[in-house]
């Protein structure tokens, strides 16, 4: 395939097997990642965080197993869970907080 990577063409998978747990550690498995788009899966242990960090792209998480609070800005901060959407726009410092073992999607996106 030219753009995606780690999913093999023609053949259905379920979105909560892309990437398994690997213990108390941060996994992840991308299939998009070049200068103006990122798709990647992540697996989160319990407890496991990603401190702030500054994104110049918009970030789109879709969680398809578990409860991450994320936090933004300055001091806020959202938890989503298990089947949940949510959006931050461009050029903002997050991080992530694994409330349980957590899967997520995240796409970024750039122009």
């Amino acid at each position: 395939m030219k753009y995606l990577r780690n999913i093999k063409p023609f053949e259905p998978m379920k979105m909560k097997d892309m990437i398994s747990h690997s213990g108390n550690t941060i996994a992840s498995k991308a299939l998009v990642d070049n200068e103006k788009h990122e798709v990647r899966f992540f697996s989160y242990a319990k407890g496991e965080s990603i401190d702030k960090e500054y994104y110049q792209m918009e970030s789109l998480f879709i969680v398809i197993e578990g409860e991450v609070k994320v936090v933004y800005n300055e001091n806020d901060e959202s938890i989503i869970s298990e089947g949940d959407i949510f959006a931050l726009e461009a050029d903002i410092q997050y991080g992530m907080e694994a409330l349980t073992d957590v899967k997520l999607l995240n796409i970024l996106i750039k122009e």
